[in-house]
């Protein structure tokens, strides 16, 4: 079965507020099996214009388990933090089987 990855790129508008959320997010994707692979981090662009943005890349074992994860009580309770203190997506990809 191939890996599940829930991916973050956000701008922060409100560090002070978004603290509460980064601070939170990892136990919560630990419980849920999930392995922080990218958190925020130095890109290093190698072709084109990379825009200001904070990335993370959290492996689960399938894609159901970033939703279960991303459903969960416990995210859905700090995942107003990140809309309200950031501007961005995230996203659920599955790797190569």
């Amino acid at each position: 079965m191939p890996k599940g990855y829930f991916v973050v790129e956000v701008e922060i508008t409100d560090p002070a507020a978004y603290e509460a959320y980064r601070t939170s997010v990892p136990d919560i994707t630990s419980a849920h099996g999930g392995k922080i692979l990218v958190r925020g981090g130095d890109p290093q662009p190698l072709d084109g214009v990379l825009p200001h943005r904070r990335r993370v890349i959290v492996e689960f074992n399938s894609a159901e388990a970033v939703k279960t994860f991303y459903y969960s009580n416990a995210y859905q309770a700090v995942r107003p933090i990140r809309l309200k203190a950031s501007k961005g997506f995230v996203y659920l990809m599955t790797g190569m089987d």
